[in-house]
């Protein structure tokens, strides 16, 4: 059996310190992004591994910041066509 050593947090310490709910912090520790052990029904989070998880720190982008950011990309290549077709008119 694996023995714990340092100081571990509970998902509540955890969340507060990370400013998100513990609902979240259970998330992150199910998924792996935020490395913990699980005891019982709940998990222990290592005070290291909240000082390496950066506050804020989104995941993967999803499909729709993706498209959201190809869309803004596209707006600004029609604007700038607009501007020629507007100076070349002039």
């Amino acid at each position: 059996m694996e023995c714990l050593q340092g100081n571990y947090l509970s998902v509540i310490e955890a969340a507060d310190i990370l400013g998100v709910s513990a609902i979240r912090v259970q998330q992150l520790c199910q998924s792996g992004r935020l490395p913990a052990v699980k005891f019982a029904r709940d998990w222990l989070i290592h005070e290291e591994s909240i000082r390496n998880h950066a506050p804020g720190k989104r995941g993967p982008r999803t499909n729709k910041e993706k498209l959201a950011d190809e869309l803004a990309g596209i707006r600004e290549e029609l604007a700038a066509v607009a501007e020629t077709k507007k100076a070349e008119g002039e």
